[in-house]
């Protein structure tokens, strides 16, 4: 197995974690948009190196396409973007766009080339 592919194990598995974490808090109503936002850019990452690893997987492109508007909006709701270009610019309308997004602010939090 690849460095790589251990890594997204890894990273799907803190994701897991970052979503059950997620759920208690919305039972005790707690939650915070940070607390929303970190679970939305770890998945969002993810979702995009899944799609590295496996570029034809049709229902992977569906998920990661999914996530990175969910991110993307969240940010632009909330003005938390990390990165240079705020969530609400109009380069990140397209789901193209919103994919760099993703790329732009895993970036910035230092989710990219860890391994």
């Amino acid at each position: 197995m690849t460095d790589e592919l251990w890594h997204l194990m890894r990273e799907t598995t803190e994701v897991r974690r970052l979503a059950d974490a997620l759920r208690l808090s919305d039972l005790a109503g707690t939650t915070t948009p940070d607390q929303e936002r970190e679970y939305l850019l770890r998945r969002a990452a993810v979702d995009q190196r899944h799609l590295v690893l496996f570029p034809a997987d049709e229902k992977g492109i569906a998920e990661a396409q999914r996530s990175a508007v969910m991110l993307r909006d969240h940010d632009a709701v909330h003005a938390s973007h990390q990165g240079a270009v705020p969530a609400a610019a109009p380069q990140w309308v397209s789901l193209d766009g919103a994919a760099d997004y993703v790329r732009q602010e895993a970036a910035a939090a230092g989710l990219t080339g860890q391994g």
